[in-house]
């Protein structure tokens, strides 16, 4: 949440520095120009003034800081409302010479330049976020970059591993129709064996017999 908040707040810097920046040129513009820049910082209020309420919700939702938070909050409102009376002054021509008449000038340049101070702060303090977060964004891309090498070169020794197995698969069956082969041939020799020497058993049998029937 708390992270979340800082998000909103250098949000909240970027808007009101352009805020500031598009009243400068609303009090030194006349005419259309003058016009488009009331248009331009309207709709930057517009936007700030939403960021302010999820701001607002975002810390009722916090378990811690609350008090900090809130506070920061009833500040920012205070400024957006400062920086909306400095547009309508604007709007209605009243320069910095005007100013020094009214006896405010020292204290509303005292108030901007302490304003654009906390802006470029923030606006500072996002820049090294965002460039830390692209340095992150580089490491993580080398480090898949990485990994897809290496699952290449994963993937290339399991094809070799199945190449391999293909190869000594043929081999196992070209061995095992071999010693089938051999089996039938031995099957085959038994039988023959077997053949032979029935065949010479009743041979001798039957000798036996025609000698003893003769002797008789």
């Amino acid at each position: 949440m708390a992270s979340l908040i800082e998000t909103y707040e250098q949000q909240y810097a970027t808007l009101t520095a352009e805020i500031t920046h598009n009243i400068n040129n609303i009090s030194s513009t006349r005419g259309a120009e003058k016009q488009k820049y009331v248009r331009q910082v309207e709709k930057l209020f517009d936007e700030a003034k939403e960021l302010l309420e999820q701001m607002e919700l975002e810390v009722k939702d916090l378990t811690t800081d609350r008090q900090k938070y809130k506070t920061r909050v009833k500040s920012y409102q205070v400024e957006l409302t400062k920086l909306e009376t400095d547009v309508r002054r604007a709007k209605l021509g009243i320069d910095s010479s005007r100013d020094e008449l009214l006896g405010d000038d020292t204290h509303d340049s005292e108030d901007q330049r302490r304003r654009l101070l906390d802006n470029t702060e923030m606006l500072d303090r996002a820049t090294r976020r965002i460039e830390h977060g692209y340095k992150v964004t580089l490491e993580t891309e080398q480090i898949g970059a990485q990994v897809i090498e290496d699952l290449s070169n994963q993937r290339e020794s399991i094809q070799r591993s199945r190449s391999r197995l293909g190869e000594m698969n043929a081999n196992l069956g070209k061995s095992s129709r071999l010693l089938s082969g051999m089996m039938k041939r031995i099957i085959q020799n038994r039988i023959l064996l077997i053949g032979i020497g029935l065949i010479l058993l009743i041979v001798i049998v039957v000798a036996i017999y025609f000698m003893v029937r003769k002797n008789s």
